[in-house]
C-alpha cells in the first residue's frame, strides 16, 4: 500500500482570474487525437489495489517533437451568454460520485469530471455512469502526485496512464488535463499536449478554509461566481485514496462530504440568479472571442483607402 506523503499534501489556494485564456505554444506539432502519431506510445498497464503506484511499461517511446502547436491553459472564458462551468477532482468514488450524479440530474445541471485514473480502473462501471448522465470526463493524472517533485518521465507516466485508464473505461477521448492541486510544471503541460488536452484550471473554488460548513461554501461559491466562471469541486480525496486511514484523508473525506452537501444549494443561487451550470466545452462554445474585430478598432476610423 502506499504511504500518504506529507510533503504532498494539502491543496493550494485556488487561483482567480476572471480575465482568462493564456494561450501557449506547448506542445507537439498538432493536438493528437489517439496515444500514437506524436511521438508517445502508452503501453498497457493493469491497475490493482494491491501495486496502485507501478508504472509497468508505459513509457516515452522518443522525445517529443520540438515543433509546437497551440495548447491552452484556461482559468475562464470570456463569455455574453449566462453560464458557468462545474468541474469535479478526484474519482470517480463509489459514495461521492454517485451521489454527485444524483444532484446534477436532479437539478439539470451537468458538469466536467477531473478523473484519477487509478480511481477509475478500479470504478469503471461510475466512469460510464458519468457519460451516460451527459457529463464530461478529464484527465487528473493515475495517482495525484506532487508533479513538481516528480521526474520528467513519471510525470509522463502519470498522465499517460490516466488516460489510457479512462479512455479504457469510456470510450471517451478526453479534452482536458487539470494537475493535481493546479500545480504545473513544463514536462505536464508539453505532455499534456502531446496527448491532445488543453490545461484545464478554475476560478472559484469552495473557499471556506478546514472543514467548513456547506452554507459557508454554498455563500463564497456564490458571492464569487460569474458568467465564464470555472468552479473546483471534489469527489474523490486525492493521495488519500491510498492510505485512507490517515489523518489527512480523514480531513479530505469531511471537506467533501461539505461540498456534496453544498452543491444543491450551489446549483439553486446559480440559477435564480440566471446562470446555467455547464460542462467545460459547453463553456468554451459560448467564448466570445478576446481579439477584437476590425471594425471596431478606434484607430482605424477614418483610414484611407
Amino acid at each position: 500500500m502506499l504511504r500518504f506523503d506529507d510533503r504532498q499534501g494539502g491543496y493550494a489556494p485556488a487561483v482567480d482570474r476572471r480575465r482568462f485564456l493564456a494561450l501557449a505554444g506547448i506542445g507537439a506539432a498538432g493536438a493528437a487525437t489517439g496515444a500514437t502519431g506524436t511521438g508517445v506510445v502508452i503501453g498497457r498497464a493493469t491497475a490493482s489495489a494491491e501495486s496502485p503506484g507501478a508504472v509497468a511499461d508505459v513509457r516515452l517511446e522518443q522525445p517529443l517533437d520540438p515543433r509546437t502547436g497551440t495548447h491552452r491553459i484556461i482559468w475562464s472564458v470570456e463569455t455574453e451568454r449566462p453560464l458557468a462551468a462545474l468541474t469535479f477532482d478526484d474519482g470517480p468514488d463509489p459514495d461521492f460520485t454517485p451521489r454527485i450524479l444524483d444532484i446534477l440530474e436532479e437539478h439539470g445541471a451537468r458538469g466536467t469530471f477531473m478523473m484519477m485514473g487509478y480511481n477509475v480502473a478500479l470504478h469503471p462501471d461510475i466512469a460510464r455512469r458519468v457519460v451516460d448522465g451527459g457529463h464530461e470526463v478529464g484527465n487528473h493524472t493515475w495517482s495525484h502526485l506532487n508533479l513538481l517533485r516528480e521526474t520528467d518521465q513519471r510525470q509522463y507516466e502519470e498522465i499517460a496512464r490516466a488516460h489510457e485508464a479512462i479512455e479504457d473505461a469510456t470510450g471517451e477521448h478526453c479534452a482536458w488535463f487539470r494537475p493535481p492541486r493546479g500545480q504545473l510544471t513544463g514536462a505536464s503541460v508539453r505532455y499534456a499536449a502531446a496527448l491532445g488536452y488543453d490545461t484545464l484550471l478554475w476560478s472559484v473554488e469552495r473557499g471556506a478554509p478546514g472543514v467548513g460548513t456547506p452554507d459557508a461554501v454554498a455563500d463564497y461559491v456564490e458571492a464569487h461566481l460569474g458568467a465564464g466562471d470555472i468552479i473546483d469541486l471534489h469527489d474523490g480525496i486525492g493521495r488519500g485514496t491510498f492510505d485512507p486511514d490517515t489523518d489527512h484523508a480523514t480531513t479530505s473525506r469531511e471537506r467533501r462530504e461539505v461540498e456534496v452537501d453544498a452543491l444543491p444549494r450551489m446549483i439553486r443561487d446559480a440559477t435564480d440568479r440566471g446562470l446555467e451550470l455547464v460542462t467545460m466545452s459547453d463553456l468554451l462554445a459560448a467564448e466570445t472571442s478576446p481579439l477584437p474585430q476590425e471594425a471596431d478598432d478606434p484607430a482605424r476610423e477614418g483610414d484611407g483607402a
